[in-house]
């Protein structure tokens, strides 16, 4: 009997890291929009000091490095930047991974000059007819990933190097298998056979290896970075190295003959998807983003009262934000910037952002309203942005879009099929 109780709260604790305490409710997330107060300050309009952007050069030369310092000092910290990671070593894992779909395999990445700087695993899949090709005929392009699970979870591969730090998860057994039930098919492991069929190379690391997912390992971790960082500012936040995390990676991908560095996609789920967004804020490498359920600190308004709150996620997670985003915590009307500006940051490139309708916590409907908040800036930059007139409405053209399905928070068959028909659509 003790050992049945201890297998049951062991699943609930993972349940609780894998969705960031988001509570497992029947409440279904709010489609109404009028009445609801719009993202603000407008995104074009005077900020601070700085008058109002007028045309895209007032836009790219001076709004956005403002806003991206702003998005520093108050949520995130210092971002790296200017620091290159490199490919320490490389082997094969699987000649013929996804049943010959594809290749699989592992690169150990440095941060920073020299050999002696922090690590970490990336997990590269490759599609067959471009893997066994020194100079292949054409480059794949690519969808680089953030897991919570560890690469041989992610990608169903145990004979990947298992992660190092705060542990990882199982794609197999018991665990998994309620892990799965809660959350969908796909929490642990993608689907990389079918995004090898569709032609895409897929990369995924786990941000762990780099900086812990828990407040005291983070911190001995940004302070075991800061030197390979040469001299820029130390990050404050976990999320800010998660984000830097896809531009180390990129370094050494987009070295690569077989990946067509013009096509590059970044995903990520939860934490992650918060990274991924700081990421297309801040790297210009990057060709196209899926943020999916990012949540408070993400993709939804700061200045949105539903879901969770900033004084819920900053004392459950003080690690992911720098510590001056806790002083919002019951006052977020005092933010200065909020995250429609953050995602206007990645104009004009293709942003994918989705939920699920039962993901209350996440709040979709702020989410939209931030979209909604953000659009201009496509607009002023010459792409077609947002489409959609309210939640409900499918995906109909624009490259900032909105996607959202049954069910709450977690990854699903439907997720992917959406995520996919994106990188189709836009790479």
């Amino acid at each position: 009997m003790f050992a049945g109780v201890m297998r049951r709260a062991a699943v609930l604790a993972l349940a609780a890291g894998l969705s960031g305490c988001t509570p497992l409710g029947l409440n279904t997330a709010s489609n109404r929009l009028d009445g609801m107060e719009p993202a603000r300050p407008a995104v074009l309009d005077a900020f601070g000091e700085d008058r109002p952007v007028l045309s895209a050069a007032d836009w790219t030369q001076r709004r956005a490095p403002l806003l991206r310092r702003a998005f520093e000092d108050q949520l995130y910290g210092p971002v790296p930047a200017g620091v290159k990671a490199h490919e320490v070593s490389r082997r094969i894992i699987d000649a013929a991974f996804a049943e010959g779909a594809g290749t699989l395999e592992e690169i150990e990445i440095a941060i920073g000059d020299g050999d002696a700087g922090p690590r970490f695993r990336l997990a590269l899949a490759l599609p067959k007819p471009l893997a066994d090709v020194d100079r292949p005929p054409r480059a794949a392009p690519l969808l680089l990933s953030e897991s919570f699970c560890g690469n041989p979870g992610h990608m169903g591969a145990p004979g990947l190097a298992p992660p190092r730090g705060d542990g990882g998860c199982e794609n197999t057994g018991f665990m998994a298998r309620v892990i799965r039930l809660i959350f969908g098919v796909h929490i642990i492991e993608a689907p990389v056979a079918d995004i090898l069929a569709r032609g895409y190379a897929y990369a995924s690391l786990y941000p762990s290896e780099i900086v812990g997912d828990n407040a005291e390992r983070a911190q001995a971790d940004l302070a075991a970075l800061a030197p390979a960082l040469a001299g820029s500012p130390a990050p404050t936040s976990a999320l800010a190295v998660w984000a830097a995390a896809y531009s180390w990676a990129l370094d050494v991908l987009e070295a690569d003959p077989r990946i067509d560095a013009s096509r590059t996609a970044i995903y990520g789920h939860s934490r992650h998807g918060k990274a991924a967004l700081i990421s297309a804020a801040f790297e210009p490498r990057v060709e196209a983003a899926i943020i999916h359920q990012s949540g408070k600190g993400g993709a939804t308004l700061t200045r949105s009262y539903a879901g969770e709150s900033v004084a819920q996620i900053t004392r459950s997670y003080p690690h992911w934000f720098a510590p001056a985003y806790a002083a919002y915590a019951d006052n977020e009307a005092a933010i200065p910037v909020d995250q429609h500006q953050l995602i206007a940051l990645a104009a004009p490139r293709p942003l994918f952002v989705s939920n699920g309708w039962k993901d209350v916590w996440s709040d979709p409907n702020g989410s939209f309203r931030a979209l909604q908040g953000a659009d201009p800036v496509w607009r002023l930059l010459g792409a077609e942005g947002l489409t959609q007139a309210d939640l409900r409405e499918p995906v109909s053209g624009g490259v900032l879009e909105f996607f959202i399905r049954e069910g709450g928070h977690g990854v699903r068959s439907a997720d992917w099929a959406a995520f996919l028909d994106f990188l189709d659509r836009r790479l």
